[in-house]
């Protein structure tokens, strides 16, 4: 972890969570190729603004500040944070180990404060995926009084039945490997943006997550709910899907 103040001298990285700031997360692939960079910094760029930040870096200061960290990155680590709080701007790394793997999701009962924007203040939210194998396992997100599934603790949600995708759209983060697949899915699949409720979600034969860090994912099973998996024929041409993307962003 290293991390600088505005006047660009080093600092300590404060722990995030529980923290005002915004964060984004890179997936560093083979060469140093970081798909959608700009996305992730405009994106970065843009929360800051909205959630009213008194000190956001250029994006140049930024991509200075992510090549000189991944020089000195574990060779092991895939996946980069950057934080940006009130003073200071924070880089993390760690091992990108949930790509592509199957999930268990559990139950949180929780309502983002600004959906659109990725907060370090909601310790609630990230800093309880420390109680959870990440690496297996993920916080499934239900609204405390609606009681619908919007996303996951990272990522967006893709439900399947008989080859249809809902994709919720009501008070999530839309994600920016969501927004990159979104065109590709609406070429192949018959696209709704609707949020189910939990008891409809027995209706569905796949359950498929999508993110930086886990890429494409299938959802094997929500206990809470009774779901299992049915079948995984979806999550394979998205993943395929997924695949060509990444590689196209990489060349």
């Amino acid at each position: 972890m290293k991390a600088w103040n505005k006047d660009g001298k080093p600092s300590d990285h404060p722990e995030p969570w529980g923290q005002h700031g915004i964060f984004s997360t890179m997936r560093i692939f083979p060469g140093n190729k970081i798909p959608f960079r700009s996305d992730h910094l405009h994106r970065l760029s843009e929360s800051g603004k909205q959630l009213g930040l008194p000190w956001i870096p250029q994006t140049e200061t930024i991509n200075e500040l992510i090549e000189e960290f991944i020089s000195g990155m574990d060779a092991g680590h895939g996946l980069v944070r950057i934080c940006i709080f009130e003073d200071i701007i924070g880089i993390s790394s760690r091992k990108a180990r949930s790509d592509g793997n199957p999930v268990e999701g559990w139950l949180i009962r929780y309502r983002r404060l600004k959906p659109g924007i990725k907060l370090t203040v909601e310790k609630e939210l990230y800093g309880s995926l420390s109680e959870l194998d990440v690496e297996k396992e993920d916080w499934i997100i239900i609204d405390p009084k609606e009681n619908d599934l919007r996303e996951s603790a990272t990522s967006n949600i893709i439900f399947v039945q008989d080859n249809k995708l809902m994709i919720p759209d009501k008070r999530v983060l839309n994600g920016i490997v969501q927004q990159k697949l979104l065109p590709i899915l609406q070429d192949n699949f018959f696209v709704t943006r609707s949020t189910p409720q939990d008891q409809d979600v027995t209706s569905f034969d796949e359950i498929i997550l999508c993110g930086t860090g886990r890429g494409v994912a299938p959802l094997a099973s929500l206990p809470e709910l009774g779901w299992t998996s049915k079948q995984n024929d979806v999550f394979k041409i998205i993943r395929s899907h997924y695949e060509e993307l990444i590689k196209s962003a990489c060349d």
